[in-house]
């Protein structure tokens, strides 16, 4: 009998890995909220992944090789963005749009925009009051079909308002608020984010730019009905730290900010590159939460964002090289002054 080849394991595959692995403590805290439904949409957009990744697998000249679970870490990351009443057959197609984002540009390695970002923009476009409308925490959905309950609009509606959501710190921190599955548990968004920074998953030049820009650009430029139009940065300070604390502790911005933005592929791999690109989304996150109707700024930032990574590398390349041979006619021409 032949024998049968190896697969070798994708450069990725610990990445994608450890994204899945965090996924689980998320989709715990919303069971504990909702019941057992987020379970079996977690378990849907997987088996959905593996089965489009199976009929895919043709268009590469080989069978399926389980070689990097990329897939499923995206169909798990749409999950964590989506609510727990959310359609099944929404959240098919939205894991089926990233999967084929992915094939479209070759595969695992080769696709600038982030295929979970993707697909949560499409869905959201194409279904918005689904999307971006979250049951009651404590409100026990059913395991099938629609969800017939009460659904209110996420804390960033409030905020793009120009008010302040009415949510304790205490609950923003434990999940206990209207929000995505994945998104509104911040102690454990934050215990995931350092595992993953110990792990080597994030990178702290993506990183802290991007906090620094979502932080900074609210303060400077508050957008509440009770400020005046314009106000010193320090002025008004009690109203500028409720604003930052909800900002920062509901939404999309901390969960982006530790399972999105530093995906190895999409990513410059340049460290002044990874510096741009962290302000660039900084900037465009805290521009989409102002002004778009939808709760994926982080994920239309990164849309925008994914068209610069190789730009950047490039800039970042020419620019070494040209500071190098100055270094060098520099060096040169000292050596021949000294003779």
């Amino acid at each position: 009998m032949p024998k049968r080849m190896k697969v070798e394991r994708s450069p990725n595959y610990s990445y994608y890995s450890d994204i899945l692995w965090c996924s689980l403590p998320l989709v715990g805290m919303s069971c504990y909220f909702y019941g057992l439904r987020p379970v079996l949409l977690f378990l849907t957009a997987l088996l959905t992944a593996y089965l489009c990744d199976c009929a895919l697998a043709p268009l590469h000249g080989t069978g399926y090789q389980s070689h990097e679970p990329s897939s499923e870490c995206f169909a798990a990351l749409i999950v964590l963005m989506m609510p727990a009443s959310i359609s099944y057959p929404i959240v098919i197609a939205a894991v089926i749009v990233a999967v084929l984002v992915k094939e479209a540009f070759g595969g695992e390695g080769h696709y600038p925009f982030h295929p979970a970002a993707v697909g949560v923009v499409v869905a959201g476009i194409s279904w918005p009051k689904n999307v971006f409308s979250y049951p009651v925490p404590g409100t026990q959905l059913p395991l099938f079909g629609e969800v017939n309950t009460t659904l209110v609009e996420g804390m960033n509606a409030t905020l793009r308002d120009g008010g302040l959501p009415s949510a304790s710190t205490m609950n923003l921190l434990t999940g206990n608020v209207s929000a995505a599955v994945g998104t509104s548990a911040a102690l454990v968004l934050m215990a995931c984010g350092l595992f993953l920074l110990v792990r080597g998953r994030i990178s702290p030049l993506v990183v802290i730019p991007f906090f620094v820009f979502v932080i900074a650009l609210p303060w400077l430029f508050p957008n509440l009905n009770e400020l005046p139009t314009f106000s010193l940065p320090w002025e008004y300070i009690r109203q500028r730290v409720y604003l930052e604390k909800y900002i920062v502790l509901s939404g999309t911005a901390l969960f982006g900010g530790l399972f999105l933005i530093c995906e190895p592929v999409t990513m410059p791999d340049r460290p002044m590159s990874r510096i741009v690109y962290g302000t660039m989304l900084g900037i465009m996150t805290h521009v989409f939460r102002t002004f778009s109707p939808y709760e994926c700024a982080v994920c239309c930032a990164l849309l925008i964002a994914g068209a610069i990574p190789e730009w950047l590398d490039l800039i970042s390349h020419r620019t070494e090289r040209i500071r190098f041979m100055r270094e060098e006619e520099q060096r040169l021409a000292n050596a021949a002054k000294t003779e």
